[in-house]
């Protein structure tokens, strides 16, 4: 059941009158209430900062802020940290004496030795690693990719997913500065092109 209101029972109160906008509906007043300023600051501050954020990152084309081109940028960075520490042969911050011995012992336990011999001599089926003849290149990094992407025609299994950068670093200095030149006993002929 309804209840009216009766006009004679209305008391004024003058906060409430000045506040009445002219909208009514269906009897009902609509007050004015506006928000808070600090209301209203705080999202004009964020409104203020998303078109600057927008503007940054999206506004203007190739300012090199966008996903993208960080992406991009980040994959030219590690490509090109990934062939510095390839073309050290080092691997890592080790002595060279340090890398050569720490080579050493990854050449006995990653198994290179059931190919390679255990001293480098070779056999029949990985090459020798002592003679001054090369296969797949002369370098430090020639030795590197070879470990690292493997030679699968040849039998040669790709390590790159076995080992880190510092250790094949650390195989390949073992395998230039410490077999190559040396005259082990039983060594396979030579094969591939000489180094000079």
């Amino acid at each position: 059941m309804e209840q009216e209101i009766n006009q004679e029972d209305y008391i004024p109160n003058e906060k409430y009158d000045k506040n009445v906008t002219d909208h009514d509906y269906d009897g009902i007043k609509e007050l004015n209430n506006p928000s808070p300023n600090w209301v209203i600051l705080i999202f004009m501050a964020t409104f203020c900062f998303s078109m600057i954020y927008l503007v940054h990152y999206f506004g203007y084309p190739e300012n090199g802020k966008d996903q993208a081109s960080e992406y991009n940028t980040d994959m030219e960075a590690a490509k090109l940290e990934k062939e510095n520490s390839a073309s050290s042969g080092a691997g890592g911050n080790l002595s060279p004496e340090m890398a050569i011995a720490a080579g050493k012992k990854l050449y006995n336990e990653k198994g290179c030795i059931a190919c390679h011999g255990q001293a480098g001599e070779g056999n029949a089926v990985g090459p020798n690693l002592t003679d001054k003849f090369w296969i797949n290149g002369c370098s430090k990094e020639a030795i590197i990719k070879v470990i690292t992407e493997g030679k699968p025609e040849k039998g040669m299994t790709p390590y790159k997913n076995v080992m880190t950068e510092a250790q094949i670093g650390h195989l390949a200095a073992f395998i230039s500065g410490s077999l190559s030149g040396s005259t082990p006993a039983n060594a396979k002929a030579a094969q591939g092109e000489e180094c000079k």
